[in-house]
């Protein structure tokens, strides 16, 4: 291959790592955050707060851990976004054998089918993503 078609090649790989890290946050935060709004019923108060005309009724401490399990899932998807393919790969396993613990420890309910269908399919966009890096 020439310089330009690896620089372009390289482009590509970087960015389908992108989209797999972004999957990846959001398979982090699934699952926590969707617990979250179950605890503190964040939908069913921002409805009634909007039919009543008001601010919804959750607690500062629910909109804390919410934006608090965003951030890290954030800080994890730009962690492996910028890592070399090994560590994303630790990384990757570490975290979704947290989740798996932590639905091991719950139970099986929607938040739990919801982040493992989004961490199997960061699992495959990653494994494309290492693909295109190989070729």
């Amino acid at each position: 291959m020439t310089r330009g078609q690896e620089d372009i090649a390289e482009r590509w790989r970087r960015e389908a790592v992108r989209r797999a890290a972004a999957l990846f946050g959001l398979a982090c935060a699934a699952l926590p955050v969707l617990d979250q709004c179950e605890q503190h019923s964040v939908i069913e108060q921002i409805a009634a707060g909007l039919q009543a005309g008001a601010l919804p009724g959750v607690p500062a401490s629910g909109w804390w851990w919410i934006g608090y399990f965003a951030a890290a899932a954030a800080a994890a998807a730009a962690l492996l976004a910028r890592r070399p393919s090994r560590a994303r790969w630790r990384l990757f396993a570490a975290c979704a054998g947290l989740h798996v613990c932590y639905a091991v420890a719950t139970g099986l309910r929607l938040a739990v089918l919801v982040a493992l269908g989004l961490f199997a399919w960061s699992f495959v966009a990653l494994q494309a993503a290492e693909a295109l890096g190989r070729e």
